[in-house]
């Protein structure tokens, strides 16, 4: 039978990357062995005290450049709260060489693996040789067979005279970040495998420079390669468009606000979203915005009047409550947001205001962690909050006075706000948000940590447990560090899933390559982390800040594209002579959780004998057809977002027989690194010689006048004697040959034996085709060459 159009279809892993594909969240770590040979970069004191910092903007260009870093964390560890050389509360294990029975003289986490190693850069010399050492303070690891790609970064990242060749390792600030490489195989958990570098915004709310300082210190830069300024914005110095396009202000976040008496209620055309309305960045920081400036909305550049009829036509150029339902629309997707001091609450504790100026709708809600509460009805009880609460007249609405905090900044709470917990405690050290080593110490400011309300009823979203760093009776007292998903749509860290069973073995721990099936069902959304206290000084608290930003879910591949590629078209080509062209249809899809940013769509030639000839809605080059596609949502996506999935058509020429084979391959961003899925599909032309759409190896009765046997021959050849000549089939008036018409075999001016009707015909033929006839068939034979 003819052979219909075929399809092929494949979901292929990036080229240079090896990791697991998993679904929305990470449920636990994966214990695996890492070769003699793998690199570490401590994040401990004992070895990584100058450099800390810059480990993080290490980490950045590794994922930058498509080198793939495990986050390894023991799931198990524990938090010793005392320095590990108090007399009689010794830590178990020793400060640097485990066995030498120094202790450190500050508070540790339990090591998250033990290695040998040899120093290939920093502490404690280079050369130096680790017997064995407990790495501490989630340290990371790259996987040995990127051992030489990455040592060519780390190389460019601590040698300065490297810099000229690698512009991207310039940096005002420099420290020698240690690296060691393991001399023996070791086993850890790998509780994250980083896939990608974030693209990072700060919020230009009047302190960005709190931001900007702890990214310097890391080495990490803007999307444009520049560094972040040290000083404050000035007028015209940030935004989209500046030298400083990542620092983004009140107007470019909230974005078009239409007119006083035509306001423009989307909440996805500020500087967080691209063009198509999908997320540009990984993030956005925000370290102390003012709940004044919150409160504040401005109409042609001053105050607004007392009616939007008195400013018609006058735009809206500065709107607080927009900003925040940008950034809610933001965490729709597997996004982070990190906000500091009082900008916690000027989030937080938002609440919509349809009045004017407001003009709120429900998008501009805030409470993204914690509940509303119910303010009470006066007069006002408060019990132990007594004297933080006042009765305010159609405070909850017209005609509903209730009990409301006095303090402007914890209305709508949400959070009230606390004094610093002393002492305090540290929860969930088995958590990417709380790796750090040594002491932490609260900060000072005008929000130095948070309570929940017993008076208002306020709660964590879902009883979600989100608080990290809190007073000895917390959480929900004196919280200092909190994190979670938006709405509490997820557990920050769901507990680990079952252990496998294999027949009658016992569950067994195993690290799974292969792509699970993905969920959008438990997709989570994006993250939201809070820390109190106005700007930090120390190693820890910058630390909680820096873990923030490769938390986030775009970093790994339970926030990333997963892109599917596939052709439909003919895989057997059946041609009676070449050049030969046929239509295919290249079809992609995302079945990752996050949107591909800047996706190209290539079709490319593997090999001479093949090439593109058309490429509708795309440009044809010497190397094939070409896509540009733009932004692909993931399963993640809202109203009017771009497809997840589409297709694109191609004309393909064939110019020889044989097997070829079509490179199909989609590049796409994602933060600020670029990533692709390829596959190859080999596509047979074969030669058809009777053009009835079956290639003459598969054909039962091929119209070959070069195979004996075939139906084609006439009485001028010979299948006995092997005599055939493609030039005289037909040759006489009457299709004998011209010779005669008697039986028998006779001699042919052109050479042929003649053979006249069935009597001519061999045994040997007529069992053939008895054979046939009995469905037995015969192998179809080949042309010779």
């Amino acid at each position: 039978m003819k052979l219909s159009k075929l399809l092929f279809s494949g979901i292929a892993l990036f080229p240079a990357l090896a990791f697991t594909t998993v679904a929305a969240r990470e449920a636990r770590a994966e214990e695996r062995t890492f070769p003699a040979g793998s690199l570490i970069i401590p994040m401990d004191q004992a070895y990584q005290a100058e450099g800390m910092y810059q480990s993080y903007g290490l980490l950045f260009h590794l994922l930058r450049e498509g080198v793939p870093v495990h986050w390894v964390i023991e799931p198990d560890k524990v938090w010793h709260g005392a320095a590990c050389n108090t007399a009689g509360d010794l830590c178990a294990w020793d400060c640097a060489e485990e066995g030498s029975g120094v202790k450190c003289p500050y508070p540790t986490a339990s090591p998250d693996f033990f290695a040998g190693a040899q120093v290939v850069w920093g502490n404690p010399v280079k050369g130096a040789m680790i017997k064995n050492h407990g790495y501490r303070g989630g340290p990371f690891v790259v996987d040995a067979p990127y051992r030489d790609k990455a040592l060519e970064i780390v190389n460019a990242w601590n040698d300065q005279s490297l810099w000229a060749q690698n512009p991207w390792a310039d940096r005002a600030t420099f420290q020698v970040v240690t690296v060691h490489e393991a001399t023996a195989p070791f086993t850890a958990d790998s509780k994250k495998e980083l896939l990608a570098a974030p693209t990072i915004a700060v919020f230009a709310d009047g302190n960005e420079d709190i931001a900007t300082a702890y990214l310097r210190a890391a080495g990490i830069k803007q999307s444009n390669g520049a560094e972040f300024p040290a000083a404050k914005c000035g007028a015209g110095t940030c935004g989209p468009g500046t030298a400083n396009p990542d620092l983004l202000t009140v107007p470019s976040i909230m974005g078009n606000m239409g007119t006083c008496d035509a306001p423009n209620q989307n909440h996805k055309n500020g500087a967080l979203f691209t063009p198509e309305g999908l997320p540009a960045y990984c993030q956005i920081m925000s370290m102390h915005w003012n709940v004044a400036d919150r409160e504040l909305v401005e109409c042609g550049g001053g105050n607004c009047p007392a009616t939007p009829e008195e400013c018609a036509g006058e735009p809206i150029t500065y709107h607080g409550h927009e900003v925040v339902a940008e950034v809610r629309s933001f965490l729709q997707y597997p996004t982070h947001f990190f906000a500091e001091c009082q900008a916690v609450n000027a989030y937080e504790n938002a609440v919509p205001n349809p009045a004017w100026p407001y003009l709120d709708d429900p998008g501009r809600m805030g409470h993204f962690l914690t509940t509303t509460g119910n303010p009470p009805p006066c007069p006002c009880n408060p019990g132990p909050d007594e004297g933080d609460f006042q009765c305010v007249v159609d405070g909850c609405g017209p005609g509903k006075d209730c009990c409301l905090p006095n303090d402007v900044k914890e209305r709508g709470a949400g959070f009230l706000i606390a004094a610093s917990p002393s002492p305090f405690k540290v929860l969930r050290p088995d958590v990417p948000y709380m790796q750090f080593d040594g002491f932490f110490s609260p900060e000072g400011g005008s929000e130095p940590a948070y309570n929940l309300s017993t008076y208002l009823g306020t709660t964590y979203k879902n009883d979600r447990d989100v608080t990290f760093i809190t007073a000895t009776d917390g959480p929900g007292k004196e919280d200092v560090w909190m994190s979670g998903y938006m709405d509490g749509t997820c557990d920050v860290d769901p507990p680990p899933p079952p252990p496998k069973f294999t027949g009658d073995k016992a569950p067994q721990k195993s690290f799974n390559p292969e792509p699970k099936n993905f969920n959008p069902e438990e997709s989570c959304g994006g993250k939201v982390s809070y820390l109190g206290g106005h700007s930090y000084t120390g190693k820890a608290g910058q630390r909680l800040f820096l873990n923030a930003l490769f938390e986030a879910d775009c970093t790994s591949e339970s926030g990333q594209p997963r892109m599917g590629l596939s052709l439909t078209g003919e895989l057997v080509v059946a041609a009676k002579s070449l050049p030969i062209e046929r239509g295919y249809v290249v079809d992609y899809k995302n079945e990752g959780s996050g949107p591909a940013l800047d996706a190209v769509l290539r079709a490319l030639n593997a090999a001479s004998g093949l090439e593109v000839v058309d490429a509708k809605m795309g440009t044809v080059s010497a190397e094939g057809g070409s896509w540009e596609l733009g932004a692909v949502s993931g399963t993640i996506s809202q109203p009017n977002d771009p497809a997840a999935s589409g297709s694109r058509d191609a004309t393909l020429k064939f110019t020889q027989f044989g097997e070829h084979v079509l490179n199909l391959d989609i590049r796409y961003r994602v933060g600020v690194s670029t990533l692709s899925s390829t596959m190859n599909v080999a596509i047979r032309v074969l030669l058809d010689t009777d053009a009835d759409g079956v290639p003459d190896e598969t054909d039962p009765s091929p119209n070959d006048p070069a195979q004996c046997g075939d139906s084609d021959m006439d009485e001028c050849d010979d299948c006995k004697s092997g005599t055939f000549d493609p030039a005289n089939d037909g040759c006489g008036p009457s299709g004998n040959g011209g010779s005669g018409s008697s039986g028998g075999a006779s001699s042919d001016p052109a050479g042929c034996g003649c053979r006249i009707g069935a009597a001519s015909a061999s045994p040997a033929l007529l069992l053939a085709f008895s054979l046939l006839g009995l469905g037995l068939g015969r192998r179809a034979r080949r042309r010779p060459r």
